[in-house]
């Protein structure tokens, strides 16, 4: 009688018969043999992705598993087959962004091939180096922010106060000792309602140091944006400026931010450039906590006081509606937070 397996040797083998399954449709997209295929680490995310050594190239699989519903903003639960994405890959490609090509994608298997960028993210450079990265990285972020409205699927979302509210749970639920919560919900609400109400463009979501690379060509290159939405610029801006993955001098985030409003030939608004630090490195901080303290991911873990210091250092600058959200995160988020 065959015994049941294991379910770390059940999962193996489904994992081995899907990477057969992957490798036939592999070659017959690519045309090419593959020699192999590697799992790549990844992020806190659900999506996998795999280093495919071919005869003469290499690429990158991914498996684009749908996150979680319970943790995403309604706008982008996924519904059917649809991969996010692709269609946003194929609109920046249309507009000259430097983001992967698309080899090939099967839908039902929700497999997607891509170029191979290489293993050189900005954080993984000397910060020399980083910082001149940087900078390139605030001229292509004010091209993106400069793109006309049209109907793409990153024009159909927007970060209105149901998202940032949503964004910020976390927050509220994870981030903070429970005396807390009910005098700050009604503040998060007001900043939710502040944020929504700023003007909007096309942002990436997630423009920071882990998502940019530096591909074998020397190029910068864009990763993980598939849930690019209309929001205020100072959204992207802060999560560059105030990324919590590298330490960035406050004098060099000083010149970023200029760098990037001359790009634009608009006048910036320090308000809502702290309204929208706040409600980055809130929801990040978190998220880290929620990471760290109840999934065990200790990687995540010396992000946590950068987050703080982040909203700490934003919160003189924050509107005066918002001066009791600025006194209650002062007690809440102390010098010490870890």
């Amino acid at each position: 009688m065959l015994l049941p397996l294991p379910r770390e040797a059940a999962i193996l083998a489904r994992t081995v018969g899907e990477m057969e399954r992957a490798r036939g449709w592999i070659e017959s997209t690519s045309g090419l043999c593959v020699e192999s295929i590697s799992p790549i680490p990844g992020g806190a995310g659900r999506r996998r992705y795999f280093r495919v050594a071919l005869e003469e190239a290499s690429l990158i699989l991914m498996h684009a598993i749908p996150e979680d519903p319970a943790i995403l903003p309604p706008a982008l639960r996924v519904t059917g087959n649809e991969i996010p994405f692709v269609e946003v890959t194929e609109y920046l490609a249309r507009n000259g962004l430097p983001v992967p090509k698309l080899w090939g994608v099967e839908p039902n298997e929700r497999w997607v091939l891509l170029e191979d960028f290489g293993d050189t993210h900005l954080l993984d450079l000397p910060p020399d180096d980083r910082s001149l990265r940087l900078h390139e990285a605030i001229d292509w972020l004010a091209r993106v922010h400069a793109l006309p409205r049209s109907d793409a699927l990153p024009f159909r979302r927007a970060f209105d106060a149901e998202w940032v509210r949503f964004e910020l749970r976390t927050f509220a639920e994870h981030g903070l000792p429970e005396r807390f919560h009910r005098v700050l919900a009604p503040e998060l609400d007001s900043l939710a309602a502040a944020v929504a109400a700023l003007p909007r463009v096309l942002c990436l979501r997630d423009y920071q140091s882990q998502n940019l690379m530096v591909d074998p060509a020397g190029r910068l290159r864009i990763l993980d944006y598939q849930d690019a939405l209309l929001a205020p610029p100072e959204l992207d801006l802060a999560a560059l400026t105030h990324d919590s993955y590298v330490e960035i001098p406050e004098p060099d985030r000083a010149a970023l931010v200029t760098r990037y409003w001359t790009a634009r030939r608009v006048s910036p608004d320090p308000a809502a450039f702290s309204l929208l630090v706040v409600q980055r490195k809130c929801k990040d901080y978190g998220r880290y906590r929620l990471l760290v303290e109840q999934k065990g991911d200790l990687r995540y873990r010396p992000y946590i006081a950068r987050a703080a210091a982040s909203v700490r250092g934003a919160l003189p600058a924050l509107p005066p509606a918002q001066r009791r959200l600025a006194e209650i995160l002062r007690d809440a988020l102390p010098e010490s937070a870890k």
